[in-house]
């Protein structure tokens, strides 16, 4: 059905949509997850019938989500959002001042979990509503902190009154002016080296050896320790500053382990992880030719893996990229395969040498027919193609077993290794 693929498309194109549903009067006739289905649902729960604010849903009770709702007459459209996306930017807003994200009586705190009534925050509370939709900031602050501020700027109690009216409304502004500051946190970030790599290896299917790894990226925040990739990057994707990042960690890989090229085994493979971003010109190109002088200009391999956030447009420029990254003896992976609708466009458009098979399928081996099923299907579509293969999510030797025994050329998992440091993987790599 045409209306339900085209709401797909609008969950695969646009960032941190999880669903899209059409509605008539309070009955949901057709969803981007389910297709066509007639299920009610409660118009009262929407804030000034717009915003909803959950802890899950039946498809992921444990991860929250936002729902905006715009209506046309009796026709209605359900946008369910990741709330992982605003809990990143809470995060990284509530280093100094601890903020909530407010919908009607819920609210949403730095840790992306959804509660209801006030939060338990001491002081006097602030809140900046947005204009146009029905959502609002929170924080309070204590008598402490008022006095800290008076303390600084006045002595006498004029004065001090005067300066206490401006310092709240000096905070309002810079609660107000915080909604643009994550790209220029993450600028600063960059400036300063605090994306790091973090490397996971990757063994051959048979004979279980290091022959390679995904570099991972992670921010080293100077307050806040090790922070995830899924509270940075997509952000990174939509300030443009992932190009510049991902450089960073390929000269940190190099840099590290360039001078043992003599001791990494024949071949070594190091994988990098690049999304829409990275095909708006060649300079990818460079990049990935200075990776490889850095090396003496042969011994290793990169492979680049294709994200599926944001699509891949096949045009000129992306043409004449793909082509020299395989004239520079590059290889290209599609990565998470299986779980989007961009891989199949990119089976078509690009030339791919391999296929990562996504560990929500590896993870269910042995327990769901089903993901059985789903792993030997791209098995046999790779091999029908002259791909490799690689299974993410390895955990145990049931998985590897089986594995093995339908030839998937490469595996990956906790079962051999977390994501470590370099100087980490490198003492296991060479000992």
């Amino acid at each position: 059905m045409q209306v339900v693929q085209n709401l797909r498309d609008q969950v695969v194109l646009i960032p941190d949509v999880r669903s899209v549903s059409l509605t008539k009067g309070s009955n949901i006739y057709c969803s981007s997850i389910y297709g066509p289905l007639s299920t009610p649902f409660d118009l009262d729960v929407f804030v000034d019938g717009q915003l909803e604010l959950m802890q899950g849903n039946d498809v992921t009770p444990d991860r929250a989500l936002m729902v905006y709702r715009l209506a046309r007459g009796n026709y209605s459209i359900l946008v369910a959002v990741d709330g992982y996306y605003l809990r990143s930017i809470l995060n990284l807003l509530s280093s100094d001042i601890e903020l909530q994200l407010r919908v009607g009586d819920k609210w949403m705190d730095a840790a992306g979990i959804v509660h209801s009534g006030n939060p338990p925050n001491g002081g006097e509370p602030l809140y900046l509503s947005s204009e146009k939709y029905a959502y609002a900031l929170s924080t309070a602050l204590s008598n402490q902190q008022y006095l800290a501020y008076a303390w600084q700027y006045a002595r006498g109690s004029l004065i001090f009154f005067i300066l206490m009216s401006v310092g709240s409304a000096a905070l309002v502004f810079w609660l107000s002016g915080r909604a643009a500051s994550p790209t220029q946190v993450l600028k600063h970030a960059l400036e300063n080296n605090e994306f790091i790599p973090y490397l996971q290896p990757i063994v051959s299917g048979k004979e279980q050896c290091w022959i390679g790894c995904e570099v991972l990226m992670r921010w080293q925040h100077p307050g806040q320790g090790l922070i995830q990739p899924n509270q940075f990057i997509p952000m990174a994707e939509d300030s443009e500053l992932i190009v510049p990042m991902t450089r960073s960690i390929m000269q940190q890989v190099s840099a590290k382990f360039a001078p043992y090229v003599n001791q990494l085994p024949e071949g070594f493979h190091f994988g990098f992880n690049i999304s829409a971003n990275h095909c708006r010109d060649l300079s990818l190109v460079d990049d990935c030719r200075n990776f490889i002088q850095a090396f003496g200009g042969n011994k290793i391999n990169i492979t680049l893996e294709l994200t599926e956030r944001k699509l891949i447009v096949a045009d000129a420029t992306t043409d004449k990229l793909f082509a020299e990254l395989h004239a520079l003896g590059v290889f290209i992976a599609i990565d998470d395969f299986g779980t989007g609708h961009s891989s199949l466009t990119y089976l078509q458009k690009f030339k791919v040498d391999f296929l990562k098979i996504d560990q929500s399928f590896v993870g269910m081996i042995g327990s769901d027919a089903l993901s059985s099923h789903i792993v030997g299907n791209v098995i046999d579509l790779a091999t029908r193609l002259g791909l490799q293969t690689i299974a993410e999510g390895v955990e145990n030797e049931t998985q590897m077993r089986y594995l093995q025994a339908h030839n998937v050329d490469y595996l990956q998992g906790y079962m051999y290794g977390r994501p470590m440091p370099m100087n980490e993987f490198a003492r296991y790599l060479f000992n």
